[in-house]
């Protein structure tokens, strides 16, 4: 009897797992793109490897596209979903009357930090202490990277220039030169005096002892740069429209991952960078991570402020003729 009994148990298990498995209904299949693997965008990574998008229905892939553009041009052509990357793009769009919408601000500050080679620091005389007006006048006569031509950490350095009186490419050169496995040997070997990118690749490379930190934007030095739209999820405004509710799912997963990213303790964070940004040794990662944190906002909610910022940081650099007017460019009402 105990036999027949444990059979008929282990018949009514495989039922009720039939059953429940055909009442739940499977993932739906997302794909988003960013720029770069930069701590900037750790949310997503986040949402993935704990879960939180897997628990609202959705099964995320991150595509990284070396540099904002290509990342966009995926959105734009319907071949990804989403899009969190830097809001150049999103406010040129608008100005090319194909407007997209930014609908979470998950970096409130400008994730870009700059490093400089050490031998050039000590003959110019500057480091991170030097007033910033001072430090960029220095870089007259030199050479210095963005990832590529058009990106945000080229931009960057085309409003340092501009924002202190340089003319970029007559003052100081201006050129890309790939991500931060190509900037770090390109800083060393002095074949441009300074590279800018996100973390943690500026933290590596002063690490590495032949660089020192020029600026410091993630950690919310520069007023001009913080509370500023930068680590932007966006979305054409058709699957808005069409697929709301998985908007909204998308939107309250990295909700989930932000808060987890501002409170649990180091030791169930460094396994899932160490996952998503390798390389990086455990202590440099942590650091950066921290620093990092002052960016993410819990509620991921794009203030006028935010975007006038940004949008007059583009206009200064020359990549927008003028500034887009916040609401036709971003919501919030995804984030209920």
């Amino acid at each position: 009897m105990d036999i027949y009994r444990t059979l008929l148990v282990l018949a009514a298990s495989c039922v009720m797992s039939v059953v429940a498995s055909a009442q739940t209904p499977p993932l739906k299949k997302i794909k988003v793109t960013i720029p770069v693997p930069a701590l900037s965008f750790y949310p997503l990574f986040v949402g993935v490897e704990k879960g939180y998008f897997a628990k609202n229905g959705l099964d995320v892939e991150i595509v990284s596209t070396s540099g904002d553009g290509p990342d966009v041009d995926a959105l734009i052509s319907g071949s990804v979903d989403f899009t969190v990357s830097t809001p150049n793009r999103l406010m040129t769009a608008y100005q090319q009357g194909k407007p997209l919408l930014g609908i979470m601000n998950l970096g409130n500050r400008m994730g870009i930090d700059c490093w400089m080679n050490k031998e050039v620091a000590a003959k110019l005389d500057i480091s991170a202490a030097t007033p910033l007006d001072q430090r960029v006048k220095s870089l007259k006569g030199l050479t210095v990277a963005g990832t590529r031509p058009g990106a945000f950490t080229y931009l960057l350095l085309m409003g340092y220039a501009r924002r202190f009186g340089l003319e970029p490419q007559k003052d100081l050169q201006i050129i890309g030169v790939g991500g931060g496995s190509s900037m770090i040997p390109a800083v060393e070997h002095n074949q441009v005096s300074m590279a800018c990118t996100g973390s943690p690749a500026p933290e590596l490379a002063i690490s590495r002892g032949m660089s020192v930190m020029f600026s410091e934007n993630i950690a919310g030095k520069d007023p001009s740069y913080d509370n500023f739209l930068y680590g932007v999820l966006y979305v054409r405004p058709d699957y808005a429209k069409a697929n709301a509710d998985t908007v909204r799912k998308m939107t309250k997963s990295l909700k989930e991952s932000v808060a987890f990213i501002l409170d649990a303790p180091d030791a169930e964070q460094l396994p899932i960078l160490k996952k998503s940004f390798g390389g990086t040794p455990d202590d440099i990662l942590m650091a950066a991570a921290k620093t990092n944190r002052g960016m993410y906002l819990r509620d991921g909610r794009i203030t006028d402020e935010a975007v006038n910022k940004a949008s007059a940081f583009l206009v200064q650099t020359g990549a927008l003729k003028t500034q887009p007017p916040p609401a036709a460019i971003t919501t919030n009402e995804y984030l209920q």
